[in-house]
């Protein structure tokens, strides 16, 4: 009698110890701890800070032009944004911010964010969306990114507690400006409270050089003695 061939457990054979090496493997690590798409009819804007500390921001133009910048992060800059982007308050964001009002005509974005086990989250809001407190914050960590491009992180020594008395004003890398209500050397946290809008939150003072341009000094903010 012949020997019966059964090209279907091959496969399953084969898919099996696929399965089993990716579990011996554990996760992939996903390719970027975070992505900004901002884009409208006519113009695109990418900003991607990939796992491997590359940061890369790509602009298309109505006319065509395209521009793309390219730099390396330092090791202590890309943990800490790929541990800011992992935060459980910017996973319990909704899904989705859009107004959906004149779409043909206003910026569109979406943010995906990452963490190592390989779970992603994506965020979609507008330039009409009124995002929350969260959601602002995750929008003022990318466009800190961005600004990388034209300027350097500020070194740890600008941010000691020092130079930030209460009634200091932070400026976050959004443009949005704080003041020091309060800190709290002990703990490593300073609370800050918004300028413009009533209400405040706590940082931590050794992230706060990711998040905010340096403060001006008391040096700095002398004023000129008159000649």
């Amino acid at each position: 009698m012949k020997a019966r061939r059964w090209p279907g457990l091959a496969l399953i054979v084969c898919l099996t110890a696929a399965r089993a090496t990716c579990a011996a493997e554990g996760p992939q690590t996903p390719p970027f701890c975070a992505e900004w798409i901002r884009q409208s009819k006519d113009a695109y804007e990418r900003v991607t800070l990939f796992s491997d500390g590359t940061l890369v921001w790509k602009r298309r133009s109505g006319e065509g032009a395209e521009d793309l910048k390219r730099k390396t992060m330092a090791p202590e800059e890309l943990k800490f944004y790929c541990d800011y982007f992992s935060r459980e308050e910017f996973w319990k964001l909704q899904d989705d911010f859009r107004t959906r009002l004149n779409a043909e005509f206003v910026h569109e974005s979406q943010i995906t964010i990452t963490r190592r086990d390989g779970e992603h989250k994506s965020v979609r809001f507008d330039e009409l969306s009124t995002l929350s407190l969260d959601a602002l914050a995750l929008k003022a960590a990318l466009e800190g990114l961005r600004t990388l491009f034209v300027r350097t992180i500020a070194p740890a020594s600008k941010f000691s507690p020092e130079n930030l008395s209460p009634g200091t004003a932070l400026t976050r890398l959004d443009g949005a400006t704080f003041r020091v209500h309060m800190i709290d050397k002990a703990r490593g946290v300073v609370e800050l409270e918004g300028v413009s809008e009533p209400f405040s939150f706590f940082e931590k003072i050794d992230e706060l050089r990711f998040l905010f341009e340096a403060p001006a000094t008391s040096a700095e903010t002398r004023p000129t003695p008159p000649c």
